[in-house]
Formats: C-alpha cells, sequence, structure tokens
C-alpha cells in the first residue's frame, strides 16, 4: 500500500521506492496496482501552524483596542503526529497527497501512467472498502491525466457480488481468486 512501504532496506514510502526502481529501468509504460493494505490508520505528520495566532494583527493605539474581542470558538488541534483513522476527512487528505505523490513520481518519467483499480475482495465491509478506495485514484488519475483502468466488473455477479470465478483470456469459466477471496490465482 501507499500508507507502508518497508521491505528491508527500502525507503519508507512507494513514492520514494519508486524513484529508486524508475532510476534503474527505463520503462516504455507504467502500471500502477497497489491500496488493498491501506485500510488503516494514517501518522498525521504534517505540523499545522496555528493560522489564528500567525493572521492576527497587532491592537491599535486607540480606544478601541480595549475593547473585548469576540473570538468563535476553534476546533482542538489535532496534535502532529496524531493519527487519521481509514475514512476520515483528513485520512482521505493525507492519502491524496500520497496519491499525488506517487503520481508525480511516475509521470517525471515521461512514459504513459496506468492506475489500475482495486477489485472486489469477500466481505461487504472490504467491498465498501475497495470502492471507497478506487473512487481516490480515479479521481486523482483525473487531475493527473493519466489512465484508470476499472477491473470491477471483472470480479463481480450481476449483483455486484464478490464472484471467486469469471471467464480467463480465452473466455473459459476459471477460479480467479484464491480461497480467502483476496488475492488472485495463477
Amino acid at each position: 500500500g501507499l500508507i507502508r512501504y518497508q521491505p528491508k532496506g527500502e525507503p519508507a514510502d512507494w513514492a520514494a521506492a519508486a524513484k529508486g526502481i524508475l532510476a534503474q529501468h527505463s520503462p516504455e509504460v507504467i502500471v500502477v496496482m497497489l491500496g488493498l493494505s491501506d485500510r488503516i490508520s494514517i501518522r498525521d505528520t504534517v505540523e499545522k501552524a496555528d493560522d489564528a495566532a500567525n493572521d492576527a494583527a497587532a491592537p491599535d493605539d486607540d480606544a478601541e483596542a480595549d475593547q473585548p474581542q469576540i473570538i468563535a470558538p476553534e476546533k482542538p488541534a489535532r496534535a502532529a503526529g496524531s493519527p487519521a483513522k481509514f475514512r476520515d476527512e483528513r485520512w482521505i487528505e493525507l492519502y491524496a497527497r500520497k496519491i499525488d505523490a506517487m503520481i508525480a513520481v511516475l509521470k517525471n518519467k515521461g512514459v504513459p501512467v496506468v492506475w489500475v483499480g482495486l477489485p472486489a475482495i469477500l466481505g461487504t465491509r472490504s467491498t465498501s472498502d475497495m470502492l471507497f478506495l478506487d473512487s481516490l485514484y480515479r479521481e486523482a488519475a483525473a487531475r493527473a491525466n493519466i489512465t484508470y483502468v476499472d477491473v470491477w466488473d471483472g470480479f463481480v455477479d450481476e449483483a455486484g457480488r464478490f464472484n471467486r470465478q469469471g471467464p480467463d483470456v480465452e473466455g473459459q469459466l476459471r477460479r480467479l481468486r484464491t480461497p480467502e477471496g483476496v488475492f488472485f490465482t495463477k
């Protein structure tokens, strides 16, 4: 996933890993399909400045400066490093930044970039999570003007429910998914 990528000796995120991979290779096209493991919290490491404090003007020396000011209560500040839970507004913002950073690295290579959406996986909640993530990838691809490939219909039945089997490349009905309903068969 985009949130956590740390095989031994590798950079801490996919954007950094992609830079290293692309420095060693000359692809004609780049295809991305990831995110299945990103249904976790993101640690918010972006320190937010207190805009109200930075924008506050020094009081004038006139009589109005002594008057009490009415100020709307502020939302409690989120501590730097606090986790943003999956699907929360802050999570979406942070995750969108990760998607955009990844796409920017890939586009720098100057070749077509294709983002492949995630397929349905077993379980109602999991299927809903994949649809949610796919919507973020689709939006980011549109913003970045890259190709988004929706594979959803290849892994659901007529009613839109997860399906373990379907036609292979030759049209023969085959088991496409492993028993736990997450991974693909060979």
